[in-house]
Order: C-alpha cells, then sequence, then structure tokens
C-alpha cells in the first residue's frame, strides 16, 4: 500500500514537473530566465525541482516494493 501511496505522488510530482517547466522549456532557454504563458503565469528554471522531487518519491516506492523485508 506504501509503494501505491509514493507512486501516486510520484506522478503527481511528474505532472507537476511537465506543466510547470517541461513545456515551457524553450521560451525559459529563450529568456535564460523566466517565461511568461498565456494564461499570465511566470514559469522558470527552478521547475526543475519537481523533477527530482518525483525522482525522490519514485526511488521510495521501488524501495518500498522492492526492497530489503
Amino acid at each position: 500500500m506504501r509503494a501505491i501511496i509514493l507512486a501516486l505522488l510520484a506522478a503527481l510530482f511528474s505532472f507537476i514537473f511537465y506543466t510547470r517547466y517541461w513545456i515551457w522549456r524553450d521560451c525559459i532557454a529563450a529568456s535564460q530566465s523566466s517565461c511568461l504563458t498565456p494564461d499570465g503565469s511566470n514559469v522558470t528554471g527552478g521547475g526543475m525541482v519537481w523533477a527530482a522531487i518525483a525522482f525522490g518519491f519514485l526511488a521510495a516506492a521501488f524501495i518500498a516494493q522492492f526492497g530489503r523485508r
């Protein structure tokens, strides 16, 4: 059960990473700091942090599922 919850958290943070950085990465790179989206949101290169959090939860899910018992 713990592995499922951790995997769901990894999926949530992966989605946040995708919406806050990945789809805007070209715009962020072109401006070298931040990018204003059409809806007025300001996305920055700091959105990469969400990927690290997602990876951490994914690693924890694998450890919870396949780690030592």
